[in-house]
């Protein structure tokens, strides 16, 4: 999963220039937040893609929507930034009220106790939130709404599962990959330069692993994909089209049509 992830972005005869321009997004993206929407609407339709099946064509940024993305990608943002809004919370209650208390009682010991606190619950929040958010992300992506992250069904189901957790643990290893390398690679300003774009392959194999693990998980849960039914089937009616024309030449070519047979299409 992980080579295969890695690889996604170098498919295809335009893959050069699929990278350059992902990351050249990055570049105003550090001072101009609409890049940063369309850049993480790019990633959402990459887990798109992958999640249907299809992992071998890349999303061409010439025939992309880039409107279509930017909005895929605040919306997305919204859902990140619930969750981690509720993180904050949750740490800050302890911290904050243990904090307080002991500067009203003037006692330091307290205050100490409420920043420890605070902290272990803010990062067991952040660990969790690294298991809940691809999921989350994965059915925002399969409902295509902002209440699809919140969905506490699929939410419960699919990230308590195997197949998810290993992909949770998969994207983590690539991120810590992508890290190192572009620390490495920012030692040098040739090597900074080329970062963004070391981020946007990383981070489409990232999304990538999210979206298999989801479809995976998904289907072992409830039976079928997440996207069945998208964009609607034509293999069934083709079938029974093709069968009926079949059974008429056949009954033509007989003299006529036996009454026994019945036509299944009503």
């Amino acid at each position: 999963m992980i080579e295969d992830s890695l690889k996604y972005q170098t498919q295809g005869d335009s893959w050069l220039k699929r990278i350059l321009v992902g990351g050249l997004l990055l570049f105003p993206g550090a001072l101009l937040v609409v890049p940063v929407f369309t850049f993480n609407g790019y990633m959402l339709e990459v887990m798109r893609r992958v999640m249907g099946g299809d992992t071998a064509n890349p999303p061409e940024w010439g025939d992309a929507d880039l409107a279509g993305l930017t909005v895929d990608g605040l919306k997305h943002a919204v859902v990140v930034l619930v969750y981690s809004l509720a993180v904050l919370l949750v740490a800050g209650v302890p911290f904050f009220g243990l904090v307080f208390a002991g500067m009203g009682i003037d006692s330091g010991g307290l205050s100490i106790v409420g920043i420890l606190v605070g902290g272990l619950v803010y990062l067991v929040g952040v660990l969790a939130l690294a298991v809940v958010l691809p999921v989350a992300t994965g059915n925002f992506v399969r409902t295509d709404s902002i209440g699809g992250g919140f969905d506490l069904d699929v939410l419960r189901e699919v990230t308590t599962n195997g197949t998810m957790l290993k992909a949770v643990v998969f994207g983590f290893v690539v991120n810590i990959l992508m890290q190192v390398v572009s620390s490495v690679l920012g030692i040098t300003i040739v090597g900074y330069l080329a970062v963004p774009f070391i981020v946007f392959a990383g981070q489409s194999a990232i999304f990538y692993i999210w979206s298999e693990g989801f479809r995976d998980a998904y289907e072992e849960e409830y039976g079928e994909p997440p996207l069945a039914g998208v964009g609607g089937s034509t293999t069934s009616t083709t079938t029974t089209d093709e069968a009926w024309e079949t059974d008429t030449d056949t009954a033509v070519e007989n003299g006529g049509v036996d009454d026994d047979r019945t036509d299944d299409r009503f």
